[in-house]
Order: C-alpha cells, then sequence, then structure tokens
C-alpha cells in the first residue's frame, strides 16, 4: 500500500512541477502562455506553448486563425498557464453553469457542452482569471479535469463537429483578476462589461423606454396558465388525424378568465398572464401549425373574451409556441423546412405530444412562417412578453441543408432576428433557459438552471451552484433562478420535485438570493392565496430589477449575500440559527432586504 501511496504523489509531484516549470518560463519571460493541444484524425496528438497577445492591462488573447485551423484537426484544448491547481489548495472553479467546486477530490471529470455563457474561470493562489470565448464561442465544451489531485480547467474545441471548415477564428480573451475582482462575481462583472461595452446588450432601465409592454413585465410577476395537451402514451411518432390521440383539458378559457378575476379580487392588482397550449390540438400539439384555436377549450371567440377580459383587469396577457419542433400531423409541415444533418437526414428531437419532433432550420421560420403567425396572433390582441418555447435553452444548431445552410452562429443569428419580430409585434420576447445565444433579443428567462434533474446532474466535484448568470445579466434580462423556483409559494407544484433538496424555505429564499422574477406555472389554480402572498412579498424588491447584481458571496456558512449596484443588499440566512448583519437580524431560514438608506443608517449605528 505505502509503494502505491508514494507513485501516486510522485505523480502528482511530477505533474505540479511541469505545472511550476511553465509558469515560470512565462513569469520570466514576462507573458502569458497557453499550451496548445491539438488531436488530429489518425495522427499522434500534438503539443506546444503558445504566447498569448496582451491586448489590455490585464487582458491577454488567444487567436487561431481560420486558415491555420485544418480539416483533420478534431479537438484543441487550449490551457492558460495558471489554469491549475492541486487538491487542497485555496480556491475554486467555476463554469458558466454555475457549478462552484473548490479543490478536493483526487480524481474526476466534469464536461459542459451547453455553455449559457461561453467564459469559465479559476481562483487558485498564483491568481484569478476568467476566460471569455469570443470566437467559435458554440464549438467548444469546458473541461475541469481532475488527474491525481491536479485539477484543470479549459476549453476544448470541437473542430471535426462542424463538419465545415472554421466560419471564424478561434479566440479566448484571458483576463486576470485581482483584488476586488479576484472572485467569481468579479469573473461575471467582467463578462458583464464585454457584453455592455460592445453593444450586444442593453440594460432593462434603458430598454422600457418607449416600451410600456416591457416596463410592465418588469413591474410584474408571470403567472403561466396551461390549458391541455395531447397525450402520446402510445409513443406515436408519426401522428395521422385517424391515430392523433384526443386532447386532455386541463385548464379552459372559462377557467383562465376565472383566474384572472380571482387574482383581482384578491388585490393582484398587476400581473402577466400568459396562455399556454391554446393553439391547435393543444401544448406540443401540431406545430408550426397555431390555428385554429383550440375548441376543446373555447375556441377563438373564448379566447378573445379571455383577452379583452385581461385588459380590462389592467393585466397584460402574452401567448406561447414553440419555434424549435416540427411535426407532420401538422397541414404546415414541409420536410424542405426542418434542419439536415451532414448526411442531408433530418434532424430530429424529443418524442412528445405531438410526436417526434422535427428540429426546424431557423432561417426558414424566420422567412416563412413567424411573419404570418405574429400578425394573427397580434389581430387577437396579445401584449406583452411573447414567450417562445426552448430557444434560449439550448446551444444554436447547424443546418446542412444545400438550399439553406447555416453555421451555428448563423442559426443564432436567425433566432435574434425572431426575437427582435417578437419585440416590435408584442413589446418583448421571453424564452425557456439563460443560453445568451439570443441575450441581444432577449427579455425574460424561465428559468436560468434546471439542477439537478435536467440541465445539471450532480457531481462530486461541485460544492455550490453561484449566481455567475445573474451577476453577468441582472439588470438586462429578467429571470427566475430555478426551475423548481416556479410556483415557489405552492408546497406540492410538479415543478418543485426538480429540485428535492430544496424544500419550499430553501426555494423562496433562493428566488430573492438569485434576484428572481416569481413565476407560477404548473399549480392547479384552484387555490390563488400563494400568489397573492408571493405578490406581496414581491413588491418592496421588485425594484432591484433595474439595478445590476454586483456582488455575491457566502459570508458565513450557509449565508449569502447578495449586494446590488445601487447598494442595496439581501441577506439569505439558510442556517438553523439567526444571523446579524451590520446591525439586523436575519433568522433562520429568512432572508432580509437592506435598502441604501436603511443600510447607511445601519452602519452609522454599529459606529462604521
Amino acid at each position: 500500500m505505502s509503494m502505491i501511496i508514494q507513485k501516486v504523489v510522485g505523480i502528482r509531484g511530477l505533474l505540479l512541477a511541469l505545472m511550476a516549470a511553465t509558469l515560470s518560463a512565462a513569469q520570466v519571460a514576462g507573458a502569458k502562455t497557453v499550451t496548445l493541444r491539438i488531436k488530429k484524425t489518425n495522427a499522434q496528438p500534438e503539443e506546444k506553448i503558445q504566447t498569448l497577445e496582451k491586448v489590455g492591462p490585464s487582458t491577454y488573447r488567444l487567436k487561431i486563425a481560420m486558415r491555420d485551423i485544418s480539416r483533420d484537426i478534431d479537438t484543441i484544448d487550449a490551457v492558460l498557464d495558471t489554469a491549475t491547481a492541486s487538491k487542497g489548495e485555496e480556491g475554486y472553479f467555476v463554469v458558466s453553469t454555475g457549478v462552484l467546486g473548490t479543490f478536493h477530490e483526487e480524481k474526476g471529470l466534469l464536461e459542459e457542452r451547453r455553455n449559457p455563457l461561453p467564459i469559465f474561470g479559476m481562483k487558485n493562489p498564483r491568481g484569478t482569471f476568467v476566460g471569455i470565448v469570443k470566437g467559435l464561442k458554440y464549438e467548444f465544451k469546458t473541461v475541469v479535469d481532475v488527474t491525481h489531485g491536479v485539477y484543470t480547467i479549459f476549453p476544448r474545441f470541437l473542430i471535426k463537429d462542424m463538419v465545415l471548415s472554421p466560419y471564424e477564428d478561434l479566440v479566448v480573451d484571458f483576463c486576470l483578476l485581482d483584488g476586488a475582482d479576484a472572485n467569481y462575481s468579479g469573473m461575471a462583472r467582467a463578462y458583464r462589461a464585454y457584453q455592455l461595452g460592445r453593444g450586444e446588450v442593453r440594460p432593462l432601465r434603458e430598454r422600457v423606454k418607449g416600451n410600456p409592454q416591457l416596463a410592465y413585465t418588469a413591474d410584474t410577476m408571470f403567472v403561466r396558465v396551461p390549458h391541455g395537451s395531447k397525450s402520446n402514451k402510445a409513443k406515436i411518432e408519426n401522428q395521422t388525424p385517424t391515430n392523433e390521440p384526443p386532447v386532455n383539458v386541463s385548464h379552459t378559457f372559462d377557467d383562465l378568465i376565472r383566474i384572472m378575476k380571482g387574482l383581482k379580487a384578491l388585490g393582484v392588482e398587476k400581473v402577466e398572464m400568459c396562455s399556454v397550449g391554446w393553439n391547435v390540438r393543444g401544448h406540443d400539439g401540431r406545430y408550426p401549425t397555431l390555428f385554429p384555436v383550440e375548441p376543446a377549450f373555447g375556441g377563438e371567440a373564448k379566447l378573445r373574451e379571455a383577452i379583452d377580459c385581461a385588459h380590462g383587469l389592467g393585466y397584460q396577457i402574452v401567448c406561447h409556441c414553440n419555434n424549435t419542433d416540427f411535426y407532420t400531423i401538422s397541414d404546415r409541415y414541409n420536410e424542405g423546412d426542418v434542419a439536415k444533418r451532414p448526411d442531408g437526414t433530418v434532424l430530429k428531437g424529443g418524442l412528445w405530444a405531438g410526436g417526434r419532433a422535427h428540429s426546424s432550420c431557423f432561417q426558414r421560420v424566420n422567412d416563412a412562417y413567424v411573419d404570418e403567425d405574429y400578425k394573427r396572433l397580434s389581430e387577437l390582441g396579445f401584449k406583452g412578453t411573447f414567450h417562445i418555447d426552448v430557444t434560449s435553452c439550448i446551444t444554436p444548431y447547424p443546418c446542412f441543408d444545400p438550399k439553406h445552410p447555416l453555421n451555428r452562429q448563423q442559426t443564432a443569428d436567425y433566432m435574434n432576428r425572431i426575437g427582435e419580430k417578437a419585440r416590435r409585434t408584442f413589446g418583448g420576447f421571453g424564452s425557456e433557459g439563460p443560453c445568451d445565444h439570443v441575450a441581444k433579443s432577449l427579455d425574460y428567462a424561465l428559468y436560468v438552471t434546471a439542477y439537478p434533474q435536467f440541465l445539471g446532474r450532480p457531481t462530486p466535484l461541485m460544492d455550490r451552484l453561484v449566481p455567475l448568470w445573474q451577476i453577468a445579466y441582472h439588470g438586462i434580462i429578467l429571470s427566475n433562478p430555478y426551475y423548481a423556483t416556479i410556483d415557489y409559494t405552492f408546497p406540492n407544484a410538479p415543478s418543485n420535485r426538480r429540485s428535492p433538496a430544496l424544500d419550499q424555505a430553501a426555494r423562496r429564499l433562493k428566488v430573492y438570493e438569485f434576484g428572481g422574477r416569481p413565476t407560477f406555472y404548473y399549480s392547479p389554480y384552484k387555490d390563488l392565496a400563494p400568489i397573492k402572498q408571493a405578490y406581496d412579498e414581491y413588491q418592496p424588491m421588485k425594484y432591484l430589477q433595474y439595478e445590476f447584481m454586483d456582488d455575491h458571496d457566502e459570508i458565513a456558512k450557509d449565508v449569502f449575500l447578495t449586494r446590488y449596484s445601487d447598494g442595496s443588499e439581501v441577506v439569505a440566512n439558510y442556517s438553523n440559527k439567526d444571523f446579524s448583519h451590520k446591525g439586523r437580524v436575519v433568522k433562520s431560514m429568512d432572508y432580509q432586504l437592506i435598502k441604501p438608506a436603511l443600510l447607511s443608517r445601519a452602519l452609522r449605528f454599529v459606529g462604521l
């Protein structure tokens, strides 16, 4: 046994020595370097050290020109000289899903192909950095490799998977952070500054000017009412009028009217409603066909009545649609509009209520479907932050149809064109998740993470989730933090089962620790009092939606502080003891908002 231990320690020592030698060489030369590991088809992997170009006071750039990325390359790894740490060292790694891990494991592997943000970072005794992938940002996965107690974090560019030649240069900027910026908050702030600085996004407070619908969205909660869907228990791949399952009704349009009137009677003065599955044959029914309005829920006349009712109550109302999934049951289905694989076959998705989903080509969605659909939906009276399923929840995919070929960047461009059309037509664009290829057009994300049941799996390398996305985008894009924080005031809502580790009290804290917009979807809508409870709780908090989230940290065990750009603070106490913060007591399993004026008075009170 002792010989095995000596061998492992020896290997670790060798790895650390090599790591130190690389760092020392870079320091002597006064430069930063990356190790490029290039794997080619039918060839031995190549490895070389490349000096980075200094492009800012503390920013160093890796750039590989398109012409230098040959077609025989499978993958390219780019490891910064300080992107390693050993077990037991102080610090952590962070990936863009919000997963943070300290250095406590001997072995492990974390790979993230779906990167909500094109960033990754590490803090260790040798420094802190954030890597921002700026070229080929949809063509990499983030890798955290732990071998013999040595952690390494890097992007792996999947060149072979692109099939065609690269469409832009490979570019990664490594920003070195120090002082108050040397943490995950600083990493996210650096990315936010990049997005704002290049005009990719604009603050919410600017975008609401002249847009009353978006201003209403920012001021309100989101209540989604699902009307129903087909129960495809037989898993019929290609439905026809003769084998199509019947529609199961969850809520009719009369129920929608009852819910809205009930909320108003309880004192919910403003709310944004969303009609989900209003379309023919319900949710995931016959996309891309939307009309006629599903008769089983009451038909178009009753839907118009519900929309008029919402407006009469002073509510904003929008609807839900899907641009990603096409079904063969649709009378608009055209295989020529579906994305193709490199071999020319149809790109397919999941098996849902409408059958096997065929993945649309977004150029065709934009050119052939959206304008007609938005005109008809606008005529029904929908106004607000229009919800498009899936779009912001996935990495944009390519289309290899020779009549409308798209690389991933071009798909993202068409997704944004559609989002901008939604903004112009209805006032805003909301979607399912946080993937920021549509950050320039997105106004609301239904959930930022669905950890740990889907879109995130438990791993021993992970310590906790941090609001990396929120620090980057709060005050720019509205959001709800978890799938499990949908219906957070309802104890038994189906969405809560997605995160069994979060009980109802923890879900409530997570909404406000992560700056969420309360959202409801899966509750039965029989008892509306929990929605009124959330409405009342949200009123003193909602002004924060216009502020950037600047800092987040664990200030004591299981106690977290979120600080905003106006100086407001939210302290969330998940511990089993009360906690004192600057003269204020935060009860166990509770949170407190400390506004700037109150904060300054508290500081004077304690003599600071």
